[in-house]
């Protein structure tokens, strides 16, 4: 089997840190189908190490997801392009992520009911996308600013307000907060780290002294592992149908009572 080329103006690197991050996630899902339909196996996908790569996992795809804007808006730059048709540029590929978002909220909801995703990382990554073009042009002062909202979502972690509405900024209410919830306190601080390290990696969008080196390696490898990475939303959105079966299958091939209903 060959891989398709990518385009010529491709970050391999870029692609295969996504990739990882899609590995990070099939694997923390397992573990989360595994305490969903058999919880007595003792595997608990909410603490522990399971718990930390959930952690690791969203932080790795939103530190991605401010280093492409970084990228994009160098490369648009270059290209004359700024204000707000700059904004708009972004924008367009923002509404994407969040009609996606919205299907997720409408399918989990439909699947679990009050637990349905009202927030989760695709609704946090297309409002990130939204805002992180606004914060571009501050450089190395997203670092300071990326710590200060990461601190303030872990204050208002332990703390509720009427509300649902302000839910998306990590102001939690009192009812439900569903799964998968990724508010954008503390966890738009993550994207604003990852513009400041697109900006110093790659200024003007494209790769700086510090990684030049990276021009030359990759070849057929990198774009071969790179390839699930430049699908990573298509990715996300199907794999839990596939992988819930397997994991049920993997149960019962060892003999492990399924709870269905769990699900």
């Amino acid at each position: 089997m060959t891989v398709a080329a990518p385009p010529a103006d491709r970050l391999w690197e870029v692609d295969v840190a996504r990739t990882v991050a899609i590995v990070m996630m099939v694997a923390y899902h397992a573990a989360y189908d595994v305490t969903t339909l058999a919880p007595q196996t003792g595997v608990d996908a909410f603490s522990g190490g399971w718990r930390a790569l959930q952690v690791a996992t969203g932080t790795s795809f939103l530190l991605i997801v401010g280093i492409s804007l970084m990228i994009g808006n160098g490369r648009a730059r270059q290209r004359g392009l700024a204000g707000i048709a700059l904004w708009q540029r972004q924008a367009r590929r923002a509404l994407q992520v969040l009609a996606a978002a919205l299907l997720v909220s409408i399918a989990t909801f439909v699947a679990l009911g009050d637990e349905y995703i009202r927030f989760g990382i695709l609704h946090c990554i297309a409002l990130s996308m939204f805002l992180g073009p606004l914060f571009a042009r501050l450089g190395l002062l997203n670092v300071p600013l990326g710590i200060a909202a990461i601190w303030l979502g872990f204050w208002l972690e332990d703390r509720t307000f009427g509300t649902p509405w302000l839910m998306p900024l990590g102001l939690r209410p009192d009812s439900e907060l569903g799964v998968d919830y990724y508010p954008l306190l503390p966890w738009f601080g993550i994207v604003l780290i990852g513009l400041a390290i697109g900006g110093v990696l790659y200024p003007k969008g494209q790769r700086g002294p510090l990684i030049s080196w990276l021009a030359s390696s990759g070849g057929r490898l990198g774009q071969a592992l790179g390839a699930p990475g430049r699908r990573a939303l298509p990715i996300y959105l199907v794999h839990q149908l596939i992988l819930l079966p397997l994991v049920a299958l993997a149960l019962i091939l060892v003999g492990t009572e399924i709870d269905f209903g769990n699900l």
